[in-house]
């Protein structure tokens, strides 16, 4: 749940203030990252490789501390909050001698939900994804979309406040992460969270979020946040639409301007 401030109204869900990590043996990974969400954001967060968007997420995960600044998590630091948040790994991470039904109860095993509850809790969702039927599947016998559907209804049985995804479509082919970026936020109207999804590709950050912030590198740091102008629900006509290409364009032309040496890194 949402914090409130003395005035009642709603809290920030996330907030980073002055954020630096600077691991023991190099450069700063990131300098001064001050970057605020509310609940139901969506924030994309975009760059070269090595500007820290990997890390801005593990630091909100509670996986790595802050060298400098401040963040937290419904007004909590990291570390107290993780029953609060999921983790969506680059790959799906599931465990092969476990079916797709078993490994979307694991989260809710790990937490010590009775055996009949998180059954039923990971059969609905498994629902929800449209993996219903691959329920008794083994990880071997899943494509790679359905292989990301079953982590996405993992993250979900958690029914997080705030949803972390680290490039989860990345090795799908297109069609396939068109399909499931389409799937994330229609379940994300149905079971509200904030999300903060780090990629390479323009046009899916655009699609997805509400604000897409370019990250530059060398340290990392917040170079522009941009606001996506476009309302919930969206659908895959908005991708044909001339004013969705303007805006993926407006990204692009952000990242070639004061990112020369790296956009070919960034993929529209």
């Amino acid at each position: 749940m949402a914090t409130t401030n003395a005035s009642g109204s709603r809290a920030a869900r996330v907030v980073l203030d002055g954020v630096g990590k600077r691991f023991t043996t190099g450069a700063p990974v990131l300098a001064n990252f001050t970057l605020t969400a509310e609940p139901g954001d969506f924030v994309s967060l975009i760059g070269p490789s090595g500007c820290g968007k990997t890390t801005v997420l593990r630091l909100l995960a509670g996986l790595t501390a802050p060298t400098s600044g401040t963040l937290a998590i419904d007004g909590i630091a990291p570390g107290a909050s993780r029953e609060r948040l999921a983790y969506i790994f680059q790959e799906p991470t599931l465990l092969p001698w476990l079916n797709t039904l078993k490994n979307v109860e694991l989260p809710l095993r790990l937490r010590g939900t009775e055996a009949g509850a998180r059954t039923v809790a990971a059969a609905e969702v498994l629902q929800r994804v449209n993996l219903g039927h691959a329920a008794q599947f083994y990880p071997r016998q899943l494509s790679g979309g359905m292989k990301m559907r079953a982590s996405l209804a993992r993250a979900l049985t958690l029914q997080p406040g705030l949803l972390l995804l680290d490039e989860p479509f990345a090795a799908l082919d297109e069609m396939t992460r068109n399909r499931l970026n389409e799937d994330l936020l229609r379940l994300r109207e149905t079971a509200p969270f904030t999300a903060f999804f780090v990629t390479h590709s323009v046009a899916e950050a655009v699609f997805l979020s509400q604000r897409v912030v370019v990250l530059g590198a060398n340290p990392g740091r917040i170079i522009k946040e941009i606001a996506v102008p476009f309302l919930y629900p969206r659908t895959a006509a908005l991708r044909e639409s001339l004013e969705y290409q303007q805006v993926v364009s407006h990204v692009t032309a952000v990242l070639h301007a004061i990112l020369p040496s790296s956009v070919t890194e960034v993929r529209r």
